[in-house]
């Protein structure tokens, strides 16, 4: 490989270039996954003279064109009219970005959010003075106040402004002579091998936004786009569980396609993908081979999710403890077709609740956790009568009671789990919820509802304390802005009093323990806390265990 070259490409320059449709992603590559706050904060970068790194590029003929990701892309497709194909190797974020600041489009990232690059707008009359306040930011353009910058940055911009102040205008100006004459370091190297741009994919991105197990993968499949089939399989199953990266679907794959050691980790991603890299540059025939393999996995995984989804209620991924969890039960699938029967399905309920309420695929030793699961999930599968063994007992105090629900923990994801798997209904009426993503998302923060108010505990107890597992359950807004600040004496009162036995029908699907002597209708704001918090303890450990069908806490003690 030729020693790169440096040159600075102005972005007014950078512009023709992105208009001329030079640039290609390569199958290498990730797709588009910024959102609006880095976009903006991109351009307020540039704004303000601040360095937002270079653009390393890969300058190939057209005959390379092979090598291009054919899929919808923020960036404009490349246009094969073109002599030389610039491969983006690092910097297609800040490209996108920089070109859809021009034409102000709505797409979507690589997640499913739309951003409305209409809206990077610059703030005429910031309420600071000092040099970095934010000039450039994402909101609803407002006339004389935010200025969208693709008005501010089209060769027709004084039209566009005609009806501004003086004042006004001269702000639009400065931005866009700041912003146009913005120089931009532009790295291109020549005369690479794909093998050779592959691993300084990984050593260039690895200084930089953080690159995993399975960009180096893709990185190290040399012409077979890994990416795309992994990515094609993840819209797929999107409908019935939506997956934010594709590492748990090549996890599986690594699983079902190479071959696991007695003990220990399963083989790293990489190496998976040298192998087959080799194989298929050796023999035509083993590309035909993965394919096939590759095709039955799919139809694998497709399965995985669709009993996550239907057998347990995962009913997007942060209900789910690990996305891991759709890999080891991918083997499964793989090995077996059809629905599992009576016995499998018991082992399974024991494996899932164990797994997400034990956090057996995170810390030390997951790896080693994955591989055992994936080989009892094989053995299960061909017919073995082999049961789902759980050693690890938790400690009811530690594990659960100081667990906070807003860590994203495997645990608080399979405690979400459990509150929906109960069925919760309104507080008021009693019908039950609508088990979908708008109504008890774990992502939706005002469907989760402290049962004791925080504002009651935050005198006597530490945060961790009073946003404890034991003291969260789901509530829609509506209701959870009726309770506000008062204590639950107060609001569930008048609840029991109306009908008592819609009443404890609603407080057992929310597994608040709420008998006569319960501490909910304690006096005393701590007494009363406390008590609740050790009885809903009890009631979450047996519902859990009552879910799985096997001993997970330790007792006493």
């Amino acid at each position: 490989m030729k020693p790169p070259v440096l040159k600075t490409m102005s972005l007014r320059q950078l512009r023709v270039h992105l208009q001329s449709r030079r640039f290609a992603i390569p199958k290498l590559q990730r797709n588009f996954v910024w959102d609006a706050r880095r976009a903006a904060k991109l351009l307020d970068s540039i704004y303000h003279n601040m360095p937002i790194g270079s653009v390393f590029l890969w300058e190939m003929d057209r005959k390379s064109a092979n090598l291009i990701r054919q899929s919808a892309d923020v960036l404009p497709s490349f246009d094969r009219g073109n002599r030389h194909v610039w491969f983006v190797i690092d910097g297609q974020q800040r490209l996108s970005v920089l070109y859809q600041a021009f034409e102000g489009l709505v797409r979507e990232n690589d997640t499913g959010r739309e951003i409305d690059f209409g809206r990077l707008c610059l703030v005429v009359e910031p309420g600071r003075t000092e040099e970095a306040t934010p000039r450039i930011v994402y909101r609803k353009p407002v006339d004389r106040e935010f200025i969208p910058l693709k008005d501010i940055l089209a060769p027709d911009w004084r039209r566009r402004i005609s009806n501004r102040t003086q004042k006004v205008t001269k702000e639009i100006q400065n931005c866009r002579r700041r912003l146009l004459a913005y120089p931009i370091p532009v790295v291109t190297v020549r005369s690479a091998t794909l093998d050779e741009i592959g691993e300084v994919f990984i050593r260039v991105n690895s200084q930089g936004m953080r690159i995993t197990s399975a960009d180096r993968a893709v990185a190290l499949m040399g012409k077979l786009d890994i990416r795309a089939m992994a990515q094609e399989l993840r819209d797929k199953v999107r409908e019935v569980l939506a997956l934010g990266g594709i590492e748990s679907i090549l996890m599986g794959f690594n699983l079902v396609a190479e071959r696991q050691s007695a003990e220990g980790d399963p083989p790293k991603l990489e190496a998976m993908a040298r192998r087959w890299s080799k194989r298929i540059e050796k023999k035509e025939s083993e590309l035909v081979h993965f394919r096939r393999i590759w095709d039955r996995y799919s139809n694998a995984f497709a399965s995985a999710v669709d009993y996550l989804r239907h057998a347990f209620p995962v009913h997007d991924e942060t209900f789910l403890p690990s996305a891991n969890m759709l890999a080891t039960l991918a083997v499964f699938f793989y090995y077996h077709k059809g629905q599992p029967d009576t016995f499998q399905k018991g082992e399974l309920k024991k494996w899932f609740w164990a797994t997400g309420v034990g956090q057996r695929y995170t810390g030390r030793g997951y790896h080693r956790n994955i591989v055992a699961d994936a080989k009892w999930f094989a053995s299960v599968a061909s017919g073995s009568r082999r049961r789902f063994v759980f050693t690890d007992l938790l400690d009811p105090v530690v594990d659960i009671q100081m667990a906070e629900y807003g860590s994203r923990s495997a645990r608080a994801r399979a405690f979400f789990c459990l509150l929906a798997a109960e069925n919760p209904k309104y507080f008021d009426g009693g019908e039950a919820y609508a088990l979908d993503k708008a109504t008890i998302s774990h992502a939706n923060r005002k469907h989760r509802h402290h049962i004791f108010p925080q504002a009651q505990l935050k005198a006597h107890v530490s945060a961790k304390v009073y946003n404890s597992l034991c003291n969260i359950c789901f509530l829609v807004s509506s209701e959870n802005l009726g309770i506000g600040m008062r204590l639950p004496r107060k609001y569930l009162q008048p609840l029991r009093d109306e009908n008592k036995r819609a009443f404890y029908q609603v407080m057992r699907s929310h597994l608040i323990p709420a008998g006569a002597d319960a501490g909910v209708w304690q006096s005393g704001v701590l007494r009363a806390f406390k008590q609740f918090r050790q009885e809903r303890l009890r009631l979450i450990c047996v519902a859990f265990e009552d879910k799985a069908g096997i001993r997970l806490f330790k007792r006493g003690g």
